[in-house]
């Protein structure tokens, strides 16, 4: 795998696994919290392939007393990290006594669920359909999680089969998918069709100048280099520089 020493890469067991007990004994009566996004479906997909995908966080969603929820899992000695809104709250705990960097933390990226229907949320945010992925907390660190999972349709097989595809009304809420979609390839995921990587090209000039620079820079460390993701985009027949925001937006 091609993915930077700066990201850590899947887990629920040892410490990860205590935080995450930790959350699930934050939860309010009467609240719902759900592992959604990459940690769902990377819970998902090292069933099925007994391999550990690249993790940066741990994505859920609270359908409920949201607040309460933050205020528990403060109190269990997490801190606050740079994100701290009405509606999304980052939460940190050392994964080692002496912490060094970003890894030595585990992060835990909570928003607040606007609808009680959870497959809304999936349907609504969700880029790929390999992303629409949920679990209920309480149950992310069963063996039998799998009874609890629910996804978008077509999620799972398209997991199954590696390949990438757009969920249609979710993709837009981030302009940068297409790096999305490089970082997948360059760990065995099939490319989307043709026409849908022409969508995500032309959302790609929308992004902001400082969120366009950050995505390089984790495209280019999590594939293995300029080289490597250069030759992603030339297999999704790209013939602008998509690394170059000037030239990006002069030539879309």
């Amino acid at each position: 795998m091609n993915f930077n020493t700066n990201t850590r890469v899947f887990s629920r067991e040892g410490k990860i696994a205590e935080i995450l007990q930790d959350a699930v004994a934050s939860i309010p009566p009467k609240t719902k919290v759900y592992m959604i996004g990459g940690a769902a479906r990377n819970l998902v997909y090292m069933d099925i392939f007994k391999k550990a995908l690249p993790q940066r966080d741990y994505d859920m969603l609270v359908v409920g007393d949201f607040k309460k929820f933050i205020s528990n899992v403060h109190a269990r000695k997490f801190t606050y990290g740079k994100i701290r809104r009405i509606n999304e709250v980052v939460l940190k705990k050392k994964l080692v006594p002496k912490p060094k960097d970003k890894t030595d933390y585990a992060y835990l990226d909570i928003d607040r669920g606007v609808e009680p229907d959870v497959m809304k949320s999936l349907k609504d945010n969700a880029a790929f359909t390999i992303n629409g992925f949920a679990i209920p907390l309480q149950y992310f660190l069963s063996k039998d999680f799998r009874k609890h999972v629910i996804a978008l349709p077509g999620a799972l097989e398209d997991l199954k089969k590696k390949r990438l595809r757009l969920n249609y009304s979710g993709y837009q809420k981030h302009a940068g998918n297409l790096f999305s979609c490089l970082r997948f390839m360059s760990i065995g995921f099939a490319p989307p069709p043709k026409n849908e990587v022409q969508l995500l090209l032309d959302a790609l000039p929308k992004l902001e100048k400082w969120r366009f620079a950050r995505n390089v820079r984790k495209v280019y460390g999590y594939v293995g280099g300029e080289t490597r993701a250069r030759k992603l985009v030339k297999r999704l027949g790209i013939d602008v520089d998509v690394f170059d925001i000037k030239t990006l937006r002069e030539k879309m």
